[in-house]
């Protein structure tokens, strides 16, 4: 009798199963950062005689937002790491049909809510603040960065769209020299990052720039190329998904414990800012390690970390990410759950309130994301799609 099949089952080169987790809990901690950010209820659980605190985390959440690009660099290079990069044009358009019904949508309503708030009365400014939102580059200007009127996070979209314009110039040198361009990509943000923006008094307007983001997009293609690689090597696969587990683990835990550091250390806004560009290279390091090594990992390991809830999850992502901050501010300051104190109910620490309102706005986020997602973003882009095969 011959013995049982025993070794793991094989990898798919073009699906890496660590990014659905990846992704859902990046955009997740994110919006649990924003929503503390409103309601100050300590992230602490209580379950009998455990206690699971995540405040560390959760104060730290915006260090997330680096994961998201990571995963992003990735995706977006993996078919040119398969060896089927797909043309300039239907890549941008894909691109397009993704992001554009949902973030024109957003900008839309956010909008018409800052023409009718009370306060507005300069629509010059705010016609600007719209028009740099439109083209992507409105991370690059204060008056539609720290004080634009529509929502703070689109910051990530004009980062995000950039680095999409620029890939179809870069992949094919990465490709052809993967490690010689990652090194080149890692050495322009390095040197942006702590001889140019760390050198300044005041880092705000470029903490979150192009350039100092070139590294976490060179370390997420790095871990796309040597996926699609290792993925293929079916002869070697038992030894692979074991390697694979056991980077995946490490990378998650160095994930936490970076984060973990950032948030432990204390001092003013500007020593926060230059704490994450400090940390920032090792997080996406960490982070493409549990991408790589989770995606290569053992059969019921990928299994964890992608099924049928965490896709869901993942494709409403990109609506709940544009749309949780805005909803958190405006439940606050339409008193919804209605509060007692006078105004600011999370600096009096008034509960239930703080329970009842972080529960609300996460469903809120959630709901409307899965609305706009089924009736809008897909619709949209079949629509787009279709449009595209009739002009042909």
């Amino acid at each position: 009798m011959s013995k049982p099949e025993i070794s793991p089952s094989p990898v798919p080169p073009n699906y890496a199963a660590a990014g659905d987790l990846l992704r859902v809990f990046c955009v997740f901690m994110t919006g649990w950062y924003h929503i503390w950010q409103q309601s100050w209820l300590m992230p602490v659980l209580r379950l009998g005689g455990l206690t699971l605190d995540f405040y560390p985390w959760v104060r730290a959440g915006y260090m997330f937002v680096d994961l998201m690009l990571l995963l992003s660099g990735f995706l977006l290079y993996l078919p040119w790491a398969n060896g089927n990069p797909p043309a300039t044009g239907d890549y941008l358009r894909r691109r397009a049909r993704r992001i554009l019904p949902g973030y024109w949508l957003c900008l839309a309503v956010m909008l018409a809510f800052a023409v009718a708030d009370p306060g507005f009365d300069r629509p010059g400014l705010l016609a600007k603040d719209l028009g740099t939102h439109l083209l992507f580059i409105h991370n690059l200007f204060r008056f539609s960065y720290t004080q634009t009127r529509l929502s703070g996070v689109l910051w990530t979209l004009a980062v995000e769209v950039q680095f999409y314009l620029l890939l179809p110039a870069l992949a094919p040198v990465f490709r052809r020299r993967p490690l010689l361009c990652w090194a080149a990509m890692t050495g322009v943000a390095l040197s942006f990052r702590f001889l140019w923006t760390a050198q300044m008094p005041d880092t705000t307007m470029f903490v979150n720039r192009l350039p100092n983001m070139l590294d976490v997009y060179a370390n997420g293609m790095l871990a796309a190329h040597f996926y699609v690689r290792l993925a293929r090597r079916g002869n070697r696969r038992a030894l692979i998904a074991a390697l694979g587990t056991l980077l995946g683990a490490l990378g998650a835990w160095g994930v936490l414990r970076v984060v973990r550091a950032q948030a432990l250390s204390y001092g003013d806004y500007e020593a926060l800012r230059l704490g994450q560009l400090e940390r920032r290279w090792l997080l996406s390091a960490c982070g493409a390690a549990f991408l790589l090594g989770g995606s290569l990992s053992f059969a019921p390991v990928r299994r964890a970390l992608s099924n049928r809830a965490l896709r869901f999850l993942g494709g409403v992502s990109f609506s709940f990410y544009m749309w949780h901050q805005w909803l958190a501010v405006k439940l606050k300051a339409w008193r919804i759950p209605p509060y007692r104190a006078f105004a600011d109910p999370n600096q009096t620490g008034e509960m239930p309130w703080q329970l009842y309102y972080t529960l609300l706005c996460f469903a809120a986020a959630l709901l409307l994301a899965t609305l706009i997602h089924q009736f809008i973003e897909k619709p949209a882009a079949r629509r787009m799609a279709g449009r595209r095969k009739q002009g042909k």
